[in-house]
């Protein structure tokens, strides 16, 4: 007893020890367990990749062979889509830059001449945003292809028009992205009177339209024209089957209220006002006639019932303008 009072601190520590020594004994046994348990599924996992190492590579032939006649499926239906797309669409023709104020002549007369047979009135200088071209100056060689590519789209775009029998062609908008070239007489001696040296701007725009490469490019027009209501759907009934690809972007309409600022109900209301004021005052062969007449009651004719939809309408349309393109064919 007296030795466990002396030496209480140890018998205290060692029963301390005692307990921790268990604890760690029962951890230890189970930790080991879990170890066992891990290190087995770490052998067989080193084993199967031991194995897969060991097999032939990957892929096999037969999914080589699969994944080849999937690609070519889709390959050959892809061209079968540009195929149909691109049936009827407007080409670009190669042209020197010197061809191009020439070909905005011939369209602008071609167009004139098929305005002159439907009586449609066009602009007297109707060469489409092409005014330097058409006044003599040269594009930059890199832009022809794209102003010529334009310059048939609208073509194509105003015949829909005048083929529609709209009454009045007012404008049509293009996409500017040549950089106009400025012709500055130089002013120094000794040149000789009439040289110019030609001052080009930096383009603001890509040359290229936009779209996605090698796949197709997006080009937008604005129409402006004035036609009857049966003239607008036809025309969009006319850009409907195209045979080039025309998304009408937007559609604005304003009704002029027709002559003289009045309107059809206007029009109406005029006539059937002159009906009452000669009936106003009528002499008696006038009243016998009119006795008569108010027997013999007709309705109002079909031109008089109509109110409204013969007007002309101000149209700004505007159209995006897809071409697609085929890629070459790449050598197998």
């Amino acid at each position: 007893m007296n030795f466990v009072r002396k030496n209480i601190g140890l018998v205290v520590g060692g029963s301390i020890a005692l307990v921790l020594v268990v604890i760690a004994s029962t951890l230890l046994v189970r930790f080991r367990g879990g170890y066992v348990r891990v290190q087995r599924e770490l052998d067989s996992n080193l084993n199967q990749l031991e194995r897969l190492q060991q097999r032939d590579p990957f892929p096999s032939d037969e999914n080589v062979v699969r994944v080849s006649e999937s690609l070519s499926t889709l390959q050959n239906y892809l061209d079968d889509t540009l195929q149909v797309l691109t049936t009827g669409q407007l080409e670009g023709l190669d042209m020197e830059r010197a061809q191009f104020p020439p070909a905005i002549e011939l369209t602008a007369r071609q167009l004139r001449a098929m305005a002159r047979e439907a009586d449609i009135e066009v602009p007297t200088d109707l060469v489409f945003g092409f005014q330097r071209y058409a006044a003599g100056n040269l594009p930059v060689q890199e832009h022809v292809p794209r102003l010529v590519t334009q310059l048939r789209t609208i073509e194509a775009l105003v015949g829909v028009l005048f083929r529609a029998q709209i009454r009045e062609l007012l404008d049509v908008e293009r996409e500017v992205f040549d950089v106009e070239q400025t012709q500055v007489r130089t002013r120094e001696e000794g040149m000789r009177r009439g040289m110019f040296e030609e001052d080009v701007v930096e383009p603001t725009t890509r040359v290229r339209p936009r779209g996605v490469e090698g796949l197709y490019t997006q080009e937008r027009y604005t129409l402006r024209f004035v036609a009857d209501d049966h003239a607008v759907r036809d025309v969009l009934n006319r850009l409907a089957v195209h045979p080039g690809l025309v998304v009408v972007r937007s559609l604005e309409l304003r009704n002029e209220m027709a002559r003289d600022g009045a309107g059809a109900a206007r029009r109406l209301a005029d006539r059937l006002e002159r009906r009452e004021v000669r009936r106003a005052e009528p002499t008696a062969t006038e009243r016998a006639r009119r006795e008569e007449t108010e027997r013999d009651a007709q309705p109002l004719l079909h031109e008089d019932r109509v109110v409204a939809g013969r007007e002309r309408v101000h149209v700004i349309m505007m159209v995006d303008v897809y071409r697609f393109e085929q890629g070459e064919e790449e050598p197998e």
